[in-house]
């Protein structure tokens, strides 16, 4: 009896001591100090392309870079549009960088932690730029917070500042086995950078870049601030100095042609070319490529680049009202067109900037551009959408106009005229334009214009550079499959096609010719030089949405845009509605009652609400 009662007791206090166990990590998750700091750097770099395709498509629409659906505003795009957006950025990037940066710091691998903030500072810009004010400071405290409160977006951007300038040291910072802030373990795990390498001068250009893109945003409230702080980084001689310059400096996220799962192409290829269909190309820019400057491509009418970013499936216009509804229709009244002798503007939108030759389109009422701003851009077949076009999907998906090489992967336009498929072109090893050098000029141009930066550059150089830059990089980036930024191989390119199609010697001709026109528009007058120069920046800026939609709200340029078939649209996004995600499970964020709210640098008061 003795022996059974002591073996109770002895239970007992073996089942009391049980419950004091600490069990307040869950032991079938991986902890934080567990994981693999070059896994976690997979997951952060592998993801920004997910959130930037996601904003290129919103902030496309609404630029013109690409058609969007609706006649309205306030419901062309809904919160539930975001919420895949929302959801990487914040349970995805954010949050792996966040705990990366934490494991960094403590280990001493300063290279993961400089390139991890480096992509932190791009989401949080992209964030505050969308949606305004957006949480930060307690959005990662996990089950301790499900209502992390909103940041003011300046807050955010200085925040984001800092960031930058601690990534700088991080990805300079010598070998030391002392323990300093910043330092860089000798034992450090190598980085498997997929952008750039390895090659980290690359990635402090990146964040002189951002510095730079911040500032720019900035100095429409502040710009003796902002000019202050550019004129710092243009001057800075430093080993962190510098912007991206150079085509191997292009901050790109490329893709690949296996269709395994996971599919490793373009998203948008493999939403057109294995099957048709797929996003409807903006006839606004197919408008504006057509006839601006009347410029030749090989012979023929159009921007030089234009065959390298859309491929026709067709080359003669359908004339069937089942293929294309709006045959039937007239063009709205309240769209730009031309009598025999005069111009007839949008009365808010104003005029395109085409050229200042008497024979341009911005001077010749008698120029066949303004016979094709409705329904059909040109007669070769080019087969987009008109501006927030609500009609339905007819049966259209191998005649539509599809991506070209530039940036998705797809095929040059060769005057093929045949429907797509998954073996054309690139095969869908495409790319995501996220940081390119063309868009760096653009910015120190509108810079030099707009805040009057100290530079041993002019704002003419500068645009001159952009355009240079932007045809150049186009081309190669089709003929080479590659901008040589990472040590990945190129992938299958078009550059037989291209070559015999339209030589080099044609297309930098025909380049000549455009910048000159270009140049000439944009020396005429200050205002003409900041119109042109946010026209050239929005053309190069095909694939980059999300920039478009920063210029389009910073100067209210380019002007003359094309209006919405409805001409009562409502009011223009200033910001995005907060996703849904967000706005129906976080308590602390309410729903915006419109679109008109503005991200705390927005000053512009140009009307866009046509």
């Amino acid at each position: 009896m003795k022996l059974v009662k002591k073996t109770i007791v002895l239970i007992t206090i073996v089942l009391a001591s049980s419950c004091t166990l600490d069990l307040q990590n869950d032991p079938n998750a991986v902890q934080t100090d567990q994981v693999l700091a070059n896994l976690i750097m997979n997951s952060v770099q592998r993801q920004l392309p997910v959130v930037f395709n996601g904003a290129n498509t919103s902030g496309g629409q609404m630029t013109r870079l690409l058609n969007g659906g609706g006649s309205l505003y306030l419901n062309a795009i809904t919160p539930q549009t975001f919420d895949g957006l929302w959801n990487t950025a914040y349970a995805g990037i954010l949050q792996d960088a966040n705990q990366l940066i934490i494991l960094a710091d403590r280990d001493g691998f300063a290279r993961h932690a400089g390139m991890a903030r480096v992509i932190q500072a791009y989401i949080l810009l992209l964030l505050t730029d969308y949606f305004g004010d957006v949480p930060y400071t307690e959005a990662f405290a996990g089950a301790q917070n499900f209502n992390p409160k909103i940041d003011k977006g300046a807050d955010i951007y200085d925040i984001v500042i800092k960031i930058l300038d601690k990534a700088k040291l991080d990805l300079t910072t010598a070998t030391t086995v002392s323990l300093p802030a910043g330092y860089l373990n000798p034992v450090a795990p190598t980085v498997e950078d997929q952008y750039y390498s390895g090659n980290f001068i690359r990635w402090v250009r990146l964040a002189n870049t951002l510095k730079l893109k911040a500032w720019l945003n900035i100095g429409s409230i502040d710009p003796a601030k902002a000019r202050t702080e550019i004129n710092a980084l243009i001057a800075d001689v430093s080993a962190t100095n510098g912007f991206i310059t150079a085509q191997n400096e292009n901050f790109a996220w490329r893709y690949g042609t296996i269709t395994s799962d996971p599919d490793a192409r373009h998203p948008r290829f493999v939403g057109q070319y294995p099957g048709g269909g797929g996003d409807y190309q903006s006839n606004w820019l197919i408008w504006h490529m057509s006839y601006s400057y009347n410029a030749n491509q090989n012979g023929a009418p159009g921007d030089p680049r234009m065959r390298f970013y859309f491929n026709r499936q067709v080359t003669v216009n359908s004339s069937s009202s089942a293929e294309i509804r709006c045959l039937t229709e007239s063009r709205p009244d309240h769209y730009p067109f031309a009598t025999a002798s005069a111009i007839v503007d949008n009365s808010i939108a104003g005029r395109p900037p085409m050229g200042i030759d008497p024979l341009h389109p911005t001077n010749n009422p008698n120029n066949t551009a303004w016979t094709r701003t409705f329904c059909q851009p040109t007669g070769i077949g080019y087969w987009g959408r008109d501006h927030l076009d609500p009609q339905g999907i007819p049966p259209d998906g191998l005649l539509r106009t599809a991506y070209g090489p530039y940036p998705v992967g797809g095929r040059f336009d060769a005057n093929a005229g045949v429907a797509v498929s998954a073996a054309q072109g690139m095969r869908g090893a495409g790319m995501q334009p996220i940081m390119l050098r063309a868009h760096v000029q653009f910015m120190l141009a509108e810079a030099s214009l707009t805040l009057g930066i100290t530079s041993p550059t002019t704002a003419v150089q500068y645009f001159t550079n952009g355009i240079n830059n932007s045809f150049t990089d186009v081309r190669d980036w089709a003929v080479n499959g590659t901008f040589g930024s990472s040590a990945v191989g190129a992938s299958p390119n078009e550059g037989a096609a291209i070559n015999t199609f339209y030589p080099i010697a044609t297309y930098n001709a025909d380049v000549t010719n455009y910048r000159n026109a270009a140049v000439a528009a944009f020396n005429s007058s200050p205002a003409a030089a900041l119109n042109y120069n946010s026209r050239e920046y929005w053309v190069a800026l095909v694939g980059n949405g999300y920039e478009a939609y920063n210029l389009y709200r910073r100067t209210g340029r380019p002007t003359g845009m094309q209006p919405v078939i409805n001409p009562s649209p409502g009011p223009f996004p200033q910001t995005f509605w907060y996703p849904a995600v967000t706005a129906n499970l976080n308590k602390s964020v309410t729903q915006k009652p419109d679109l008109t709210s503005k991200v705390f640098w927005q000053s512009n008061t140009t009307n866009l609400n046509f």
